[in-house]
């Protein structure tokens, strides 16, 4: 099993937050490790060459890997349907940029593909975008919206939203976000079937927050299969 975890917040970002997002990976990361992931890499405040580089090392390791797994804290946004995830140095002046300066989700989600199991994409990246009201539109018919939007992954993948297409997330008063306390809480709960998991999060996360966030996961696992955070032997021990 494979798991690569990234943050991907500005210094100024970080202190402007509240809790501080940055260390969501760092502490995600620590977890699986603990749980016995056999490659757990950690790529902290990527450039753009940075995370793509981190990504190509990635799905490399991820063809001999049962799960492949990508956690990413950072900013996202959505233009024109599609969504990205936006490096610490994109600058996004124009709607043009946007692909060339931060990642699509299709090249993460292609980052996993090569699992023989279980692909899994995890985005702690719904906060409001900082670059929404400043980037200049040069097609004036191309949305950039609130949130990001709606994914239809292909059979045996599963993509985790902190929060659903067009909603916000929320950084919470604590040392995590609400959807990182919940799970973080969850993953290490043995006997918790991954969609049985993501349904308890989920549910966490809107109890947290006075349902003004719901986490919503996109596509789907094999059905053949049940998948487990804590192992089987994990389970014993417990």
């Amino acid at each position: 099993m494979i798991a690569f975890a990234h943050r991907g917040f500005s210094p100024s970002d970080r202190i402007a937050a509240g809790p501080d997002p940055a260390d969501y990976a760092g502490d995600l990361a620590a977890l699986v490790d603990h749980l016995g992931f056999a490659d757990v890499r950690l790529v902290n405040d990527a450039t753009r060459d940075g995370l793509v580089d981190a990504l190509k090392s990635f799905a490399t390791a991820a063809d001999s890997a049962d799960w492949a797994v990508v956690y990413y804290a950072g900013h996202g946004m959505e233009m024109a349907g599609e969504n990205y995830l936006v490096p610490v140095d994109a600058k996004l002046a124009t709607d043009r940029d946007v692909p060339l300066e931060a990642i699509a989700l299709d090249e993460v989600m292609g980052a996993t593909e090569g699992a023989k199991k279980l692909h899994l994409v995890i985005l702690d990246a719904c906060r409001d975008n900082p670059f929404a009201n400043r980037i200049r539109r040069t097609v004036a018919s191309r949305s950039i919206g609130r949130g990001l939007a709606e994914v239809e992954p292909d059979a045996g993948t599963l993509v985790v939203f902190a929060a659903k297409h067009g909603q916000v997330a929320l950084d919470g008063d604590g040392g995590h976000s609400p959807f990182v306390t919940s799970l973080i809480k969850r993953i290490e709960t043995p006997r918790i079937e991954i969609r049985k998991l993501f349904d308890l999060v989920r549910d966490d996360v809107m109890a947290a927050t006075d349902r003004q966030q719901q986490p919503f996961s996109y596509g789907s696992v094999p059905g053949s299969e049940d998948f487990y955070f804590v192992n089987a032997a994990q389970n014993a021990a417990k």
